[in-house]
């Protein structure tokens, strides 16, 4: 019956194919008809549809010869929601954001008739790609697709079909390939105002097909309804990596390598810089267009003394507002044709990392994040410092391992080699709004770091560009611009294209391995930071993968573009840059001045006398250990908890107490009392004392142990805290000699007196 409806239409088609109207528009009204025409026929609308579908994809004019109907070309996957596309064939470009469902479902098919004589009839069938019934085998019952295999012979329920072979048909789960992100009324745009949303597709295929999360495909496909549900959803038929078909274009390369040949690789860097400024209009901020086109360029591996290592980098721009650090990013990824902006608000709506997401009845699948979806891409994130801990979570595992696990119901892996930009603005910790700052507000601009990353970020960013209010003029800005930027500048594209493919492998030369391992010594020595640790032990890489990044951006290559040669030039811009940079921002001045404040044992013993004296002797050398001690380890704390804990009163014991405190650069306040390295350092040597004397609980002669009083414990249990209630009077203490006949003083209850309030003696012989 299927074969001669399909006569049938493909009959009313090429009767009607040299009408005015033209044969498709002839198909569309069959379509509309199809109940009509079902009910006439004597058979179920769907059978009148399959033949559609049929002709739609390859039809017959009118002289019966093969014509085919070409597929329409959407520029955005959310077009297939035009409902005059419905059931049309188009084809349009998409990232796989999700692993892969695999469905085995029938191609050949055998109706078996046996006859009232016993004989056996068999008839043959085949199943078109193309033909919507492919997606309503996909998930159901045994049960289920006999009865639509039966539907699709057009016989009774009880006949038997044999299933002779079969293909394969994934489930997947795209999103439009796009530049930029933002939030607008609640809803998550692009650059062309399109919705960013995904969408769930099928692909019927003959062979295995490896989805990678974040690739680009370009699909041939019907959009169809779904059967079970009525989204719109597209069965394709037909599929390209157009990103492995073409990868660059090597004659573009060509002319621009012609351009900077002549060059040094410091003037490429000035000419790019320059021809940028003019197409972007942005003055005064080279060093965040510089340190973006780093990000850009570098390469996912580099091989520096025989080792091999991540070559992604992770760049920051921080700084006050209306720098023009968005600007530069959205400007840079229009130009590079490559990379995706996004907002701290879109990454909390979409996800950084992915979720588990259950298909109705069709199983469990990953749908990935950001980081996964720009892998070996760029990825930058403005207004980096309104994410959230988990986020930040999120993001320091993809920096730490160049991946992103999924632990839950659909447990799966993916990469996430993403070089990152972070656009931030320092934050003002004591506005509970977390309000912005500006650099000018900080005695230096590096100190703005802290307010938004913690350490551990901090050391893992391979360049920080700060944008200052300050260093650009209002008259600089405020001028009529002249000049036109250099048109090979939009070559760049072919050659980040040719960076992003890996064709290239990055080679050092022994001069610039040689150099470069003397300099990252020299800039540890002068910068590396304890509350800021831009620069670290971990610098030697920092600059090999930045220094790779140049070689790229400057095009220093071989004729066969095989080679990057990184040589001594290109560390000696990244090492100019980083100085320059960090110089300005003050990092060395800071790095100095804690370099200078390493204690010493006697350093603690004045710290400690100071708040003895202080508090008139109120809090002695052993509870004031004991208070250091609680904070060092409890890491913040609150002045009530330290009224608490040692039943301090409020006036003559804990304002004076952390006042010096305070003075001697302890502590440091916020929504509580925070230990800076300082006080850390007095603990560790504190420590290290009580180890060296092996100090134990020395007892009274005849008698038990000598009871320690610590923070007047013994009177809060008599007295309960009650203000003043749980002080009492302690005997006025003398101040401690800081020189004795062994020269060193012993924190430990003393031998001679056994004084229970930390008064302590030298005893001659012994440290």
């Amino acid at each position: 019956m299927s074969l001669e409806i399909s006569k049938t239409v493909e009959g009313w088609f090429i009767r009607n194919g040299e009408a005015e109207a033209g044969p498709f528009t002839f198909l569309k009204e069959i379509e509309e008809q199809a109940d009509k025409l079902a009910t006439d026929l004597n058979v179920e609308s769907g059978e009148i549809l399959q033949a559609i579908f049929r002709l739609k994809v390859t039809s017959h004019g009118a002289k019966g010869k093969e014509t085919s109907v070409t597929p329409k070309h959407l520029e955005h996957i959310n077009l297939i929601e035009d409902p005059s596309l419905t059931t049309y064939p188009v084809v349009v470009d998409a990232i796989v954001s999700s692993t892969s469902i695999a469905y085995a479902v029938p191609k050949s098919l055998a109706l078996i008739i046996k006859g009232k004589d016993d004989s056996v009839e068999e008839v043959q069938k085949d199943i078109h790609p193309f033909d919507p019934v492919n997606i309503k085998l996909v998930g159901v019952s045994e049960d289920t697709k006999h009865f639509r295999l039966c539907r699709f012979f057009g016989v009774r329920n009880n006949a038997q079909i044999e299933e002779n072979s079969y293909r394969t048909v994934y489930r997947i789960r795209v999103r439009p390939p796009v530049f930029t992100l933002e939030q607008r009324g609640g809803k998550i745009v692009d650059e062309r105002n399109f919705e960013y949303k995904p969408y769930d597709i099928y692909i019927v295929t003959e062979e295995q097909i490896d989805f990678q999360p974040s690739s680009l495909i370009r699909i041939e496909g019907l959009i169809l309804p779904h059967p079970k549900t009525q989204k719109i959803t597209i069965l394709g038929y037909d599929i390209e990596f157009p990103e492995e078909i073409s990868r660059f274009n090597l004659e573009a390369l060509k002319r621009l390598k012609a351009k900077m040949d002549p060059l040094t690789p410091k003037e490429r860097v000035e000419w790019v810089l320059t021809n940028f400024e003019k197409y972007t209009h942005i003055i005064g901020r080279r060093n965040l267009a510089f340190n973006g086109f780093l990000a850009y360029y570098s390469p996912l591996y580099v091989r520096l003394n025989g080792e091999v290592r991540k070559g992604w980098v992770n760049n920051t721009f921080i700084g006050d507002t209306t720098t023009g650090k968005s600007e530069t990013m959205r400007k840079m990824i229009f130009l590079l044709n490559g990379g995706m902006l996004i907002t701290a608000e879109t990454a909390s709506q979409v996800g950084l990392t992915g979720t588990a997401t259950q298909a109705e009845r069709e199983g469990w699948f990953v749908d990935w994040g950001f980081l996964v979806l720009c892998d070996r891409k760029l990825l930058a994130i403005d207004g980096a410092h309104k994410l959230s801990l988990p986020q930040w979570a999120a993001l320091a595992e993809a920096e730490r391992s160049g991946k992103v696990t999924i632990a839950k119901a659909a447990k799966n892996e993916a990469y996430a080699r993403t070089r990152q930009i972070k656009i931030a603005n320092p934050v003002d910790r004591e506005n509970k709004t977390r309000s912005t700052k500006s650099l000018s507000e900080f005695l230096y601009p590096c100190q703005a770091l802290a307010t938004v990353f913690d350490k551990v970020t901090i050391a893992r960013m391979d360049a920080v560009a700060f944008a200052d209010q300050r260093d650009v003029k209002v008259e600089e800005i405020n001028q009529l611009f002249r000049g036109e930027y250099d048109v090979d500048l939009k070559l760049l594209s072919e050659s980040l294209r040719w960076c992003w493919s890996g064709y290239a492998h990055v080679k050092f030369t022994q001069e610039a391995e040689q150099y470069l391992l003397r300099k990252a010594t020299e800039l540890y020595n002068k910068f590396y930071c304890e509350l800021v640790p831009l620069v670290n032990a971990d610098m030697k890489w920092k600059i090999a993968r930045l220094s790779a990044a140049c070689a790229f951006l400057t095009l220093s290559t071989d004729e066969d573009f095989r080679t990057v040669t990184v040589t001594k030039d290109h560390v000696e811009i990244i090492v100019r840059f980083l100085e320059e940079e960090y110089s300005k921002a003050g990092l060395n001045i800071l790095a100095q001045e804690l370099r200078h404040e390493q204690l010493t044992e006697d350093d603690v013993q004045i710290i400690l006398n100071k708040i003895v004296s202080a508090t008139g002797g109120r809090i002695d050398w052993d509870e004031a250990k004991e208070i250091i001690k609680f904070m060092v380890l409890h890491g913040r704390v609150t002045r009530d908890q330290l009224k608490t804990e040692f039943g301090l009163a409020e006036t003559n014991e804990l304002r004076p107490l952390l006042a010096t405190l305070s003075n001697e650069r302890l502590i440091r306040s916020g929504r509580g009392l925070y230990p800076e390295p300082k006080m850390i350092q007095i603990y560790k040597i504190m420590t290290n004392f009580i180890k060296v004397t092996k100090f134990t609980n020395q007892k009274r002669e005849g008698g038990a142990p000598l009871a320690k009083t610590k923070g007047g414990e013994g009177f809060k249990k008599m007295f309960g805290n009650h203000g003043n209630l749980g002080k009492t009077e302690k005997p006025e203490k003398k101040p401690v000699s800081e020189t004795g006949s062994s020269g060193r003083l012993l924190y430990r209850e003393c031998e001679v007196c056994g004084s229970p309030y930390g008064r302590l003696h030298l005893i001659p012989g012994e440290g």
